[in-house]
């Protein structure tokens, strides 16, 4: 999988900011509220937000653990593109309100509740860019993986059923054989 791209979430940041100004111009000529996401959504993206921590430090403890102990590679992947996705949503919900600031900060000033909820909007987003980086960098595959199979502790080879390898235990010692 590939690392997030610091310039595609700059696109994505710039294109809202674009749509965001446009919205509120729009908006404000037909006489219509500002489209911001009022405090509510505060709650939601906050929620995501530490629900994506829990996770990330979720897999950053499981790379410290023995390679047979390891959590499955695909609940890993799961944490990681969570994280990618929140980078960016953080950087579109951001983008957008950043236009409506844009639009709405001359005419109004910084005492009207739609400059409000931008900025912190805005703050909220910004904040779930920065952690959507950071579990990105937890999910890394370590670069001294000691089997040298790249994180795939659990891969069968192609020619196997799709059945989960089981292990057998021993058999203990004051049992007979037959």
């Amino acid at each position: 999988m590939t690392a997030i791209r610091i310039g595609w979430v700059l696109l994505v940041a710039v294109v809202l900011t674009i749509l965001g100004w446009l919205g509120a111009f729009f908006a404000a000529e037909a006489g219509w509220p500002a489209p911001a996401l009022g405090y509510t959504a505060v709650i939601t993206i906050a929620a995501v937000t530490v629900l994506e921590l829990i996770l990330g430090l979720r897999v950053l403890k499981d790379r410290e653990r023995p390679v047979a102990d390891r959590m499955n590679p695909v609940a890993a992947a799961r944490t990681l593109v969570l994280a990618q996705a929140g980078t960016y949503a953080g950087a579109a919900i951001g983008g957008w309100h950043v236009g409506i600031l844009i639009h709405r900060l001359p005419a109004s000033g910084f005492g009207s509740t739609v400059v409000t909820e931008s900025i912190v909007q805005v703050v909220t987003a910004l904040i779930l860019v920065i952690v959507g980086f950071i579990v990105e960098q937890w999910c890394r595959i370590p670069p001294d993986d000691p089997d040298n199979n790249h994180g795939n502790h659990n891969r069968r080879p192609p020619s196997t059923s799709g059945a989960q390898p089981t292990t057998r235990q021993a058999d203990s010692p004051d049992r007979p054989e037959p």
